[in-house]
């Protein structure tokens, strides 16, 4: 298992970079349309422009003030997302050069961001087979930064993993109505998961996000014997990667499929990502899709 190194200020200055080249709006904007804020406040009046929609003329104003008037409504967002993220020890590998965990700070990180711009509260939930830290949702920079810190702190990365327990506890802690997106490799998730990710989803709005390693899906070839060991436990088996690639990768593409079949029977979104490739372009097109099938 590779030493934990997560150092999140080079992503901070590569998110400023992005915001100036619209990059980081791109996935704001993505996001804001995903996820809809509870209506519209009224905000004032302006001149009316051509163009703009004739429906928001105020008749009232214009017959007083003698000029074409148009109301100006902001959109209310009072949008509570609280990111669920997985710190268990099976987070802490790589067959590249970045540990999933690493990975999942990074997705959280910029997605945390992109919430703030937004106007949104935003909540961080640290775990493996308990709550290992809990920022209540707020608003605003300073919210951010806290976040950065505590994802950024490699103490409360490592241990075992019991997702049923964890939502159980979620459950328990937060009101009706907030938008959770469970940042996990999903492995190991145990029996009867399904029960409790669906009677999360009765209570949330959910989203799953899993990041998983090359390594997690694909067996490397003519390396002959190798020891792996289980990241929960001191257990570990000799096996040849020659006799076991081919079930092994079957088993594989099983258990993700059944996953996301879950997630999605549970009335809830699901996005796979893998640490061998950029996550933004993904996370873009997904809030767009997102927002284009619950028009």
């Amino acid at each position: 298992m590779e030493e934990l190194k997560l150092n999140l200020k080079p992503l901070i200055k590569k998110l400023e970079v992005s915001t100036k080249r619209g990059f980081i709006d791109i996935l704001t904007g993505s996001y804001k349309s995903s996820f809809k804020g509870k209506g519209l406040d009224f905000e004032g009046y302006r001149g009316y422009i051509s163009g703009d929609d004739a429906n928001l003329i105020d008749w009232k104003a214009t017959l007083r003030s003698q000029d074409l008037l148009i109301k100006v409504l902001t959109e209310e967002r009072n949008v509570n997302i609280i990111f669920l993220v997985d710190v268990s020890s099976s987070m802490s590998f790589a067959s590249i050069d970045k540990l999933k965990n690493e990975y999942a700070a990074e997705l959280v990180a910029s997605l945390s961001f992109a919430a703030i711009q937004a106007g949104d509260s935003v909540g961080l939930v640290m775990f493996n087979d308990k709550i290992v830290k809990f920022l209540h949702p707020a608003m605003g920079n300073g919210q951010y930064f806290m976040i950065l810190k505590t994802l950024s702190n490699p103490k409360l990365y490592e241990g075992k993993f019991d997702f049923a327990r964890v939502i159980t506890e979620l459950i328990n802690s937060f009101k009706r109505g907030a938008i959770v997106v469970i940042v996990s490799d999903f492995i190991g998730l145990g029996e009867d998961w399904e029960k409790y990710l669906n009677a999360a989803s009765e209570r949330f709005e959910i989203i799953g996000m899993m990041v998983r390693d090359p390594r997690d899906y694909e067996m490397p070839e003519d390396v002959g014997q190798i020891v792996i060991s289980d990241p929960y436990s001191d257990k570990e088996v000799l096996i040849d990667t020659a006799t076991i690639k081919e079930e092994y990768e079957a088993a594989v593409k099983e258990q993700v499929k059944y996953v996301k079949h879950t997630f999605i029977k549970s009335r809830a979104n699901f996005l796979e990502l893998r640490t061998d490739k950029p996550f933004l372009n993904h996370v873009i097109n997904f809030f767009l899709m997102r927002n284009k099938i619950r028009r």
